[in-house]
């Protein structure tokens, strides 16, 4: 993801094109042995940019305008794990895999690493270790015990340098599964919980790893505060309520201030379900909310979409995706779905094991990791087809990138994530998880390509954004990114029913919803003026769990008859546009509209109003 070593951005008019395919996903014969792979981050045909025309297929809108989270990047983890069977292979076979990891033009150029503080699960020792173990019967109140001697000699330190060498434009963030034994309840690494008297010295012991990884000329970027705050079992692992994270936050805050440290704090770290109850407690206390930057979530309980209305609600703060590997076009997609919900950075969780599938202490049999070293011949391994999947976006998403709005689509055909590059250029990668090819178009600031996408297949599409032009959709406020009906008229029966809300919109973040507990009558409507005369088409993307009496969308008072497009009682189970054609102005304004007439519980989703004048 440097922008400066990645391969020349396309010409004017034309998309560049990578494919990369699955195979067998998920599947742990991968650690018996290579597979057949059909695209390995192939390019592709370029495709040119022409004139905005419908065609068969799904229509995936591009709107570079409407920009959200600033990306930090893309990338995995270097526990112990991986950095043990790493360090088995001989220097040049160790530096290649790290080339086709980190090195943005020879290899997929991640540019985020994940490493712990102290063991974690995925370690090839025996025992666990922190950098401050002393008899439990002893304490270490100045730390005077504390070293990092224990990385240095398994080689995390040089492997981590060695990365950088490759790519300095890396950002390294830790996550600790456990303080040293003698500050817990149990007085052990394995579960139990910080003393209440012991979250002072466990900030000075965080901002001293700071410190000693900075002095080996490793940065850290950011530290979550606990791995899985609220999970103990039986490896590493510690139970931190959000009310001791929010006061250890402010201590690590003051800790690494006061020592002219930077790293930046994030919360949580932790599965979506649990999320809420835990952010809102932490940030309560304002100390604790001033100090944290950022929030960190794993996917291994609940829907991104939880993250994303977390991101929206404490929208100063960067969201992150720091654990959870994927795999296959499902797991491509899944990763699509953490941008779309306002992750700024996606982690893997685990990068090399050997084909003994070894060596780690996870309670678990890990599923194959992205490569997989042969446990027979050391200096051979493979990769898996989610490393070049996972290429798809850290090749060509570019730190600084923006993502840009654009319509999720179908499982049923494609679905994608759109990114708008610091130099200019527009990534969209479109996942198709189906067992055939789906043909599909990117329509983007009036032009737009069309293309097929073969059969469990992710592509990723890049072109230069053309010089802007001016927005030609006369209706303001037409998918309601303001989050409320600002320019837009409700009439109904004496039941408001209509809102803006962020359920499951077309693109952006909101929409239009018709829906009362009771049987309700309502008409949205903006009436747009100072229209030049001419013929005019309006169109509106709509969902609909159907059983209305009646339900249309129109146009009228443009000087001629209303017009209307009915959009029926039957269910309308995914978006589809609706169209009124040959408006004929000639009286400089018209009023376009929905109507609803339903039944008690009746919904419909409206979103993308548009009124263009035809040239």
């Amino acid at each position: 993801m440097n922008p400066g070593l990645k391969q020349a951005k396309s010409k004017q008019e034309e998309v560049k094109v990578w494919f990369s395919s699955e195979n067998a996903p998920a599947d742990r014969s991968w650690y018996d042995g290579p597979k057949e792979i059909t695209y390995k981050l192939d390019q592709q045909q370029s495709i040119n940019i022409t004139k905005e025309e419908e065609i068969n297929g799904t229509t995936i809108f591009v709107d570079p305008d409407n920009q959200y989270q600033e990306m930090l990047g893309v990338g995995t983890s270097l526990e112990e794990s991986s950095i043990y069977n790493l360090s088995k292979m001989a220097s040049g076979k160790r530096k290649q895999v790290l080339k086709e990891l980190f090195d943005p033009k020879k290899g997929i150029g991640m540019d985020v690493i994940r490493i712990t503080i102290g063991t974690s699960d995925f370690t090839a020792q025996d025992a666990f270790y922190t950098y401050n173990d002393i008899p439990i019967t002893e304490t270490d109140y100045d730390l005077s015990e504390f070293s990092i001697q224990r990385d240095i000699d398994l080689n995390i330190v040089s492997t981590l340098k060695e990365a950088l060498k490759i790519n300095p434009d890396i950002k390294i963030f830790a996550s600790p599964w456990s303080p040293p034994a003698w500050m817990k309840t149990n007085n052990s690494l394995i579960g139990g919980r910080l003393e209440e008297k012991n979250t002072e010295v466990l900030a000075a012991y965080y901002r001293k790893f700071v410190q000693s990884y900075e002095a080996q000329g490793i940065p850290i970027y950011a530290m979550t505060m606990q791995n899985e705050p609220l999970l103990e079992i039986d490896y590493p692992s510690m139970y931190m309520p959000p009310e001791q994270q929010r006061e250890l936050a402010t201590l690590l805050r003051n800790q690494l201030d006061t020592h002219h440290l930077d790293t930046k704090l994030w919360t949580f770290d932790h599965n979506f379900t649990e999320a809420w109850d835990y952010v809102t407690t932490v940030f309560e206390d304002e100390e604790a909310d001033a100090s944290i930057d950022g929030i960190a979530f794993h996917d291994y309980a609940g829907d991104p979409k939880l993250m994303g209305d977390i991101s929206r609600a404490y929208s100063d703060k960067s969201i992150h995706l720091t654990e959870r590997s994927v795999w296959g076009t499902a797991g491509a997609d899944r990763i699509a779905q953490y941008f779309r919900n306002g992750a700024a950075s996606y982690n893997a969780w685990v990068t090399m094991l050997d084909s003994n599938i070894s060596t780690h202490h996870w309670i678990g049999t890990p599923d194959p990791t992205m490569i997989i070293q042969n446990a027979k011949n050391v200096n051979k391994y493979w990769k898996i087809p989610i490393y070049y999947m996972t290429g798809n976006y850290s090749k060509f998403v570019d730190r600084g990138a923006k993502r840009i709005d654009s319509n999720y689509g179908s499982r049923d055909s494609v679905t994608n994530v759109s990114f708008l590059n610091p130099d200019n250029s527009i990534v969209t990668v479109v996942i198709n998880q189906t067992d055939k090819a789906q043909k599909f178009r990117v329509v983007s600031e009036g032009k737009q390509f069309a293309a097929t996408l073969p059969a469990g297949t992710v592509g990723t599409y890049e072109w230069p954004r053309p010089s802007q032009q001016e927005n030609d959709n006369l209706i303001e406020n037409g998918s309601f990114e303001t989050g409320t009906l600002d320019q837009w008229t409700g009439r109904n029966n004496g039941v408001s029913a209509h809102k803006a809300d962020a359920d499951e919109p077309f693109t952006g973040i909101y929409k239009l919803t018709h829906w009362h507990s009771d049987a309700y009558q309502q008409q949205s409507a903006q009436r747009i003026t100072n229209v030049p005369d001419g013929t005019y088409e309006a169109s509106v993307w709509v969902r609909s769990g159907g059983g209305q009496n009646k339900l249309h969308f129109y146009a009228n008072d443009y000087g001629g008859a209303k017009k209307i497009t009915e959009i029926g009682s039957s269910p309308v189970t995914s978006y589809t546009k609706y169209k009124i054609d040959d408006i004929q102005i000639t009286n400089g304004q018209v009023e376009v509209g929905v109507c609803s007439d339903a039944n008690a519980g009746n919904w419909a989703a409206f979103d993308r109003f548009e009124l263009k004048q035809l040239k």
